[in-house]
């Protein structure tokens, strides 16, 4: 026996699985129907597709103050270049949208999400396309800013995740692939004994791997969303903050189609409930939420010995921007502005002052160790850095990880060792008041010991040098060679540590670099733990301004590497819990 679905989504029997899914999520989610503080005066536009409207559709302003009317939200792939529809809003066509026009005149996608509204019963719709003005800076930049505010206070969000200009949301499908077979164990006569067979991958292979879902844009969109219908090639799925199912699986995905990458990773964003935290702390409820999360979606969690106020909100805010950063973007100018709104949610819960993509907190030192793994300089696609200071296109400071175009990791996040630096001040201008909008400079000026270094491709057994396997020689001042028991002679502060590079070393333009520790930890090595330094990699400011330096890096080394380095105990005394400078340099980096 097998459950049977159409053959196509837009059909009777899908619209009435997406109405029970919503009384459903409306009418018994405990969670979902906590008020989450999401009340703003936006969005400013809507479309109104309610059924007076019959085939037309029409864009409605909402002053300031008032009242917004329930809508749902979009979640879409822009396509690019030509196409003879109606597919943005502009200066020029605003009194158009503004006075009515034919639901035909939009692309498949928006004419599709028109219906889907009215299937949720629901008269208003905010799709960014047509509600942002997209040649208006101003405009842009006001409402972009806001856009989490406006996908967490939807009703619902329908995600077009395989849906282009001509496709549109609803497809015809296979439904031999789709549907799962109940087999009867001959041996029993119970249901209760049946045996479901269906493809285990489904909901990676048509949700989390689809194009849609590697647009950083849509991360936070479908992270604030209170719950969203993602209509996919072959089935629609449902999300929201307390239960996930298909139309395979309308009760519930099963247990035994349950991996990593399936958990309800959406659990991690209770933590933004006002009903579940007070200023500085999160319930433990949550923070049991938030473990199953960290283990499940991204990467397992790492056990810490110290648990500060709200470390697990800035724990989920570390992996979600790894997963964001393996997003693409069309404009990487957006990249600080399409993590905006999740952002925002984490200052609310912390009251922390937010950094250029880093908090203000005991952790911003090790925050600042983030790194480009070695295998994404080795693939053949190198990460790039943004503009320097003073560029017209500048978006980030070095020492934000919104200053690169690459996959990037955190290896150091716990408040285990010793912090070696005191952060003195973090100065951060931006193009408005509000602490997550667009930054034109930002520097951090810092305290610390500052070792000047030399920096080289190792080479391999075959006595070639390359990068891609992140082999590096360090060269630090001192005498120039010692002779070992073998009679060979090497350079006498020269070692080879753990470096990853933000950008390749021929890009960095420089000759000399810096090496900034930043903390310690106690690192497994040979099956043994050993006490180990991390640092900044530094070169000198573009600007040539004296004590100003650029970030260009990430290095690790051994405790008794480190004591080489710094040229022993005069500077750095080599008893790890008592590990401390006694010269110090004031930096700043830009």
């Amino acid at each position: 026996m097998h459950l049977s679905l159409t053959k196509n989504t837009f059909t009777g029997p899908c619209r009435l699985q997406v109405q029970d899914w919503l009384s459903d999520c409306t009418k018994v989610h405990d969670i979902c129907n906590e008020d989450w503080g999401t009340t703003s005066d936006y969005p400013i536009r809507l479309l109104n597709v309610g059924p007076e409207m019959g085939t037309q559709v029409r864009l409605q302003l909402f002053e300031h103050g008032a009242i917004r009317p329930r809508y749902v939200t979009m979640s879409h792939c822009w396509n690019h270049g030509p196409a003879p529809q109606l597919v943005k809003l502009t200066t020029d066509n605003q009194h158009r949208l503004t006075s009515g026009f034919a639901i035909a005149d939009l692309p498949k996608k928006f004419q599709d999400a028109v219906a889907i509204a009215r299937w949720m019963d629901v008269n208003f719709i905010w799709i960014d396309a047509l509600c942002i003005m997209q040649d208006s800076k101003d405009d842009w930049q006001h409402q972009a800013n806001n856009v989490g505010d406006i996908y967490a206070g939807s009703y619902c969000n329908i995600a077009a995740t395989n849906a282009d200009q001509e496709v549109g949301c609803f497809r015809n499908r296979p439904v031999e692939i789709v549907e799962p077979y109940l087999v009867d164990d001959p041996k029993k006569a119970s249901h209760k004994n049946s045996h479901v067979i269906g493809y285990d991958d489904f909901w990676c292979n048509s949700l989390l791997d689809s194009t849609l879902h590697t647009r950083a844009w849509v991360l936070q969109e479908r992270l604030l969303s209170p719950r969203t219908i993602h209509f996919g090639k072959e089935q629609m799925f449902w999300e929201c903050r307390q239960h996930k199912a298909c139309e395979a699986y309308p009760l519930g995905i099963p247990t035994q189609f349950s991996n990593e990458r399936t958990r309800d990773w959406r659990a991690g964003v209770q933590m933004f409930n006002p009903e579940s935290r007070t200023p500085g702390v999160i319930k433990t409820s949550i923070l049991a939420a938030v473990s199953a999360w960290f283990s499940g979606w991204l990467r397992p969690s790492k056990p810490t010995p110290h648990v500060i106020p709200c470390q697990e909100a800035y724990e989920f805010w570390s992996r979600t921007v790894e997963r964001y950063m393996e997003c693409g973007l069309t404009f990487q100018s957006d990249k600080l502005v399409a993590i905006a709104g999740l952002a925002k949610k984490v200052c609310e819960t912390t009251g922390e002052r937010y950094l250029a993509g880093l908090w203000d907190n005991v952790q911003l030192p090790q925050s600042l160790l983030w790194y480009v793994p070695v295998r994404e300089q080795a693939g053949g696609s190198p990460s790039k850095r943004a503009p320097s200071l003073g560029s017209p296109d500048y978006r980030a400071p070095s020492w934000s990880w919104a200053s690169i175009d690459a996959k990037i990791t955190w290896d150091w996040p716990a408040p285990c060792g010793r912090v070696l630096i005191t952060i003195l001040e973090t100065n951060i201008e931006r193009e408005r008041g509000s602490g997550t909008s667009a930054i034109t400079s930002a520097r951090m000026d810092i305290k610390g010991i500052l070792i000047s270094a030399k920096l080289q491709i190792s080479h391999n057994d075959a006595g070639e040098r390359s990068e891609e396997d992140g082999s590096y020689i360090m060269t630090f001042p001192g005498k120039a060679s010692e002779t070992n028991d073998s009679g060979s002679t090497r350079t006498a502060r020269q070692i080879e540590p753990m470096v990853f590079l933000d950008i390749s070393l021929s890009s960095t333009e420089a000759d000399e670099f810096f090496f900034l520790p930043v903390c310690t930890d106690w690192r497994s090595r040979a099956g043994l733990s050993i006490a180990a330094v991390a640092g900044l990699l530094l070169k000198r400011a573009r600007c040539g301004k004296e004590n100003m330096y650029e970030r260009i890096g990430v290095v690790g080394m051994s405790a008794g590497e480190a004591q080489m380095a710094t040229g022993g105990s005069a500077l750095l005394e080599r008893t790890f819990d008592g590990m401390h400078f006694t010269e110090l340099d004031s930096i700043t980096i830009i």
